[in-house]
């Protein structure tokens, strides 16, 4: 949820700073709406079936691990975009940590606990709902790459990997380079003179 946050605070900043939002339309993109559809619908299907599904079956780690692949056969596919490389790294760094740790996210109790503070934490869990399995630190594997970074909105409070903080610097690399690249070619062509 947080990255869906992050992304559209980017994009409310972008507009602020009157950046011209339009040059994402104008993006040489590879691979074709139908694949780009596909492949969201594909990850949005997987994080339903981690986020609904109680205990971990071999379908539901196959799916997620199908969904992340065919997400990063995309971003290869336009690895020219600004932070399509960051975004992949990101998605990287989670689908190890998550298929290390039996299909979820992991999270330690002291962290699920300043996320949720008013939510009894029981270890060894998949909390309803959520993408998370609450395991101890020493039983973690992999667990820098897990969620260990506490984040306090004004409005909520979260968690974060390192696969995320990859995933939203490629998403303002994304946002923010396309304009400076538009302002690049702007000055580089004489004036009268049309593109």
């Amino acid at each position: 949820m947080i990255l869906i946050e992050a992304i559209a605070f980017l994009v409310i900043l972008a507009l602020i700073l009157r950046r011209d939002l339009s040059a994402l339309a104008r993006l040489p993109y590879r691979g074709g709406w139908k694949l780009s559809v596909g492949v969201m619908g594909l990850f949005a299907a997987q994080a339903v079936l981690v986020i609904y599904t109680p205990r971990q079956t071999v379908f539901q780690l196959a799916f997620l691990i199908l969904s992340q692949f065919a997400l990063l056969l995309l971003l290869l596919l336009n690895h020219h975009l600004p932070g399509a490389k960051l975004f992949a790294l990101g998605i990287i760094l989670n689908t190890i940590v998550i298929t290390a740790n039996g299909g979820w996210m992991p999270v330690t109790p002291e962290i699920y606990h300043f996320v949720n503070p008013s939510q009894k934490v029981e270890v060894y869990t998949k909390p309803v709902k959520s993408k998370n399995i609450i395991l101890p630190r020493s039983e973690t594997k992999l667990w820098l790459l897990s969620d260990i970074i506490p984040v306090l909105l004004p409005w909520d409070r979260s968690a974060l990997s390192l696969g995320d903080l990859f995933l939203i610097l490629g998403a303002a690399q994304f946002i923010f380079r396309i304009n400076i690249k538009k302002e690049e070619e702007g000055m580089a062509t004489p004036k009268g003179v049309s593109p």
